[in-house]
């Protein structure tokens, strides 16, 4: 069967198309020209951009928090993509789910790092290591 709105072939028995998100009739259609459209949860794209954002922003010492964030939301997005296409993989939303979860991990381990990283100054400052005349008592 084909889909009415961009032409791909389709099961039989799906009720939306995994291309554009269209709803499918029940008839047969004998559609032979196919459309580049490709509907928003069809779309495997974002899921790999927000993957890359992810990781890319994991790896930076002071946006780790904004990587995770991004992480969090391109898993979020691979999900609703798996589940829209009815567990059909493709390689964007695989490669972009792998990113996800690599800057999740990314993400955390720099997010401590920066979390210690700030005590340590907070200590050092607090106990005068910065400061040019030193008083004992």
């Amino acid at each position: 069967m084909f889909c009415t709105n961009c032409g791909s072939q389709i099961n039989d028995n799906l009720r939306f198309c995994p291309n554009c998100g269209a709803i499918v009739s029940g008839e047969k259609q004998n559609v032979t020209a196919a459309s580049t459209y490709v509907g928003p949860m069809g779309n495997p794209t974002p899921v790999l951009v927000w993957g890359i954002l992810g990781l890319a922003f994991s790896c930076a010492f002071f946006t780790s928090v904004l990587g995770i964030i991004f992480s969090c939301i391109g898993l979020r997005k691979a999900n609703d993509y798996i589940s829209f296409t009815q567990g059909a993989y493709s390689k964007q939303a695989t490669i972009g789910r792998n990113l996800s979860k690599a800057g999740l991990i990314v993400g955390i381990i720099m997010t401590v790092l920066l979390v210690i990283y700030i005590c340590v100054i907070a200590g050092l400052i607090a106990d005068g290591a910065f400061t040019s005349v030193k008083y004992y008592y």
